[in-house]
């Protein structure tokens, strides 16, 4: 079934695709028109369309999850690390598809993109976003593609969340989901840390309520906000281990200040601030409690069997809160596991411990579905 070029740990990836559509209406009424939204995929589908999995990508990553374009890329995708051969998401048995949702900068039809009725960026014209956005982005590519129904959906962080709401949305349409590092709500804390990073955006001068793009300098309030942003997905064991209170070089300078720019600095340079602030509060506003009066009554009509991963030491979604989910499908007497990891890493494991998150997803996946 192998269809892609392998090179040393990675493989080739076909280039992103796009979906045309005449109009794309959100969840608030607003309609864009013309309306495109850019996807990959990898592996091959079956020929009954059996073996296809989404995957949910999270804020800064777009529908690049895995592969190079050329063997001259520096990074695969962003989850090279779970996806590809022999790898836990194994490419010789999954058709793999990663949707770029509404509002990103990735390709998808975003703020940054140009409105054709006024020749300039969207801007501050974009309608803010919703998690169910998302979710109708990435039902209309797998219809598109033919396929009726999902072998998985699977998602870290943002990701994790998307595959909650289709579990919600569409239980119909999937036999079982991966969710890593995500909850039904992002908690208190969490809102709090982001409401300063967006509220640091807006008071950049430069922002301008949004229409910016005359200005080509990276905004200073996006590398800061990136900032603030970082602390949600490191660890105190991290902070520690990586930075401590060391200083640069012999200067007055932390290194993790050091880092703090650094980080900010790529960012803004490639990421566009009315999309960061829109899927950020995106991801805030979702709540599946509020939004069905329970968590139960949310996961009614899902019946398949769910993975929940949670990391010891994740500040944003902390073990707690996606404890929660997992009563709640418990409750409805729904196929649920629930696995707390212990590691030094935060927020940034689903990303980065492959070496134990990798075997569960895979044993999972591989399940037999009786």
């Amino acid at each position: 079934m192998a269809v892609h070029q392998r090179i040393d740990d990675t493989f080739i990836s076909d280039p992103p695709r796009t979906l045309t559509l005449d109009e794309f209406e959100f969840a608030s009424g607003e309609r864009i028109s013309p309306f495109q939204i850019v996807y990959e995929t990898y592996g091959a589908l079956a020929e009954d369309r059996s073996n296809a999995i989404l995957v949910c990508h999270a804020l800064s990553p777009s529908a690049h999850a895995a592969g190079v374009y050329s063997s001259d890329d520096e990074r695969p995708g962003w989850w090279d690390g779970m996806i590809g051969y022999d790898k836990p998401i194994d490419l010789e048995r999954w058709f793999v598809i990663c949707v770029n949702f509404p509002g990103s900068c990735w390709g998808t039809t975003g703020p940054s993109s140009i409105d054709p009725t006024t020749g300039k960026p969207y801007g501050s014209s974009y309608p803010w976003i919703s998690i169910d956005d998302m979710v109708r982005a990435e039902r209309l590519v797998v219809e598109h593609l033919g396929i009726n129904r999902l072998h998985a959906v699977v998602g870290g962080s943002l990701g994790g969340m998307q595959v909650l709401m289709w579990a919600a949305l569409h239980p119909e349409m999937i036999r079982r989901i991966v969710a890593m590092a995500a909850a039904a709500a992002v908690p208190v804390e969490g809102i709090g840390w982001h409401v300063i990073g967006r509220k640091i955006i807006e008071a950049d001068e430069d922002f301008n309520g949004g229409d910016y793009y005359d200005n080509p300098a990276p905004l200073r309030g996006l590398e800061v906000a990136r900032m603030v942003g970082h602390m949600t997905y490191l660890s105190l064991e991290a902070l520690e281990e990586k930075f401590g209170r060391r200083r640069r070089h012999g200067t007055r300078q932390f290194e993790i200040d050091s880092y703090f720019e650094h980080q900010g600095r790529k960012f803004a340079d490639s990421y566009d601030a009315n999309s960061y602030i829109r899927v950020q509060a995106a991801m805030d506003e979702m709540d599946l409690e509020e939004q069905y009066g329970s968590l139960q009554d949310a996961f009614r009509n899902w019946t398949g069997p769910s993975l929940l991963i949670s990391f010891t030491t994740d500040w944003l979604f902390p073990p707690d809160e996606v404890a929660k989910v997992h009563e709640a499908l418990v409750s409805l007497g729904r196929p649920a596991q629930l696995l707390e990891i212990d590691t030094p890493r935060g927020h940034d494991a689903f990303l980065i411990d492959f070496d134990l998150t990798g075997g569960p997803t895979r044993d999972f996946l591989e399940a037999s579905d009786e």
